[in-house]
């Protein structure tokens, strides 16, 4: 029989408490223990996760600006599932884009097994992401579950809303849930003075920072490419905000494109510990270390 090591076991107890207190600290950070936890990675500033398909696993880019969660057209066809109907719809770009209705399908989100009634299909092989989305994950999933996305840990996870109950030191921001597109109120300042409370889109599929008309007035703007993802990209303004404000947070010299549906995106997303609770119509924000980090200008259009 082979002889264990003291050394390596005085290790491995060690390594098991390190994990289970970190388990214990991410629990009492949320309040509540979460249905399932994932480690994700980053798609540039996007949050992707892995995801279970037809006993396959696929990485899909977290994205509360898609009402529905989408699969890729590639994806879809890989996987045999059946369309049922084929219109137009429109996207972060110019004109509309081909869009299918499949038939219901069942993803595994962890342990969590979602029925996605009236998945779309999208080709998403021009959103301009550096990695392949196999389809994204949208608001409707969102709008079943309480999700944490945590930036520091690189985590994702997922509560059940009747028993969650927040335990972290963040601020709560009123979300409002209107057309399956999902809003939080900010207020967006420029340094000639002008300033406005907008309601602002959330979209976790962008990796702009706040877009609205109001950079348009900025003593600071350029035109630069827009309307990067679904559709046909396009020229126009972007802005220096002199200060984004979210709840009680302040972010400063910040670059913004220009658009008529005031939009957050994860370049100031990404700053904060995001706990959507969109049943009792609550966004829990904690600022991490990177509140402060500059936003980078846009290429010159």
């Amino acid at each position: 029989m082979r002889q264990t090591d003291p050394a390596l076991c005085r290790i491995a107890v060690a390594l098991t408490a390190f994990v289970m207190t970190a388990c214990l600290v991410a629990t009492a950070r949320a309040g509540t223990a979460p249905l399932t936890a994932l480690t994700y990675q980053l798609d540039d500033r996007l949050v992707r996760v892995p995801i279970r398909l037809d006993g396959t696993v696929f990485w899909f880019d977290v994205d509360t600006g898609a009402p529905h969660t989408v699969v890729d057209a590639s994806t879809a066809r890989r996987l045999q599932i059946a369309v049922v109907g084929t219109d137009r719809a429109r996207g972060a770009g110019r004109g509309t884009v081909l869009r299918q209705h499949a038939v219901p399908i069942d993803i595994a989100v962890g342990s969590i097994r979602f029925h996605v009634n009236d998945p779309w299909i999208y080709d998403l092989s021009h959103t301009g992401t550096p990695l392949h989305e196999d389809g994204l994950l949208g608001a409707d999933f969102f709008k079943r579950y309480v999700v944490r996305i945590d930036p520091m840990t690189r985590t994702f996870s997922v509560f059940e809303p009747l028993s969650f109950r927040y335990g972290g030191d963040g601020s709560a921001v009123a979300l409002t849930d209107r057309v399956d597109h999902l809003f939080i109120p900010m207020r967006l300042s420029l340094a000639n003075g002008i300033s406005a409370k907008r309601n602002v889109r959330i979209d976790t599929g962008s990796d702009d920072a706040v877009s609205d008309d109001l950079v348009r007035e900025s003593p600071t703007r350029r035109k630069s490419v827009q309307g990067v993802g679904l559709g046909q990209a396009y020229v126009d303004y972007s802005g220096v905000f002199s200060t984004i404000q979210i709840g009680p947070y302040s972010i400063h010299n910040a670059w913004g494109p220009s658009n008529s549906v005031p939009t957050v995106g994860m370049e100031i997303l990404r700053r904060f510990v995001l706990t959507f609770d969109i049943p009792r119509r609550l966004l829990y924000i904690e600022p991490t270390r990177h509140l402060g980090d500059p936003i980078p200008s846009p290429a010159p259009g």
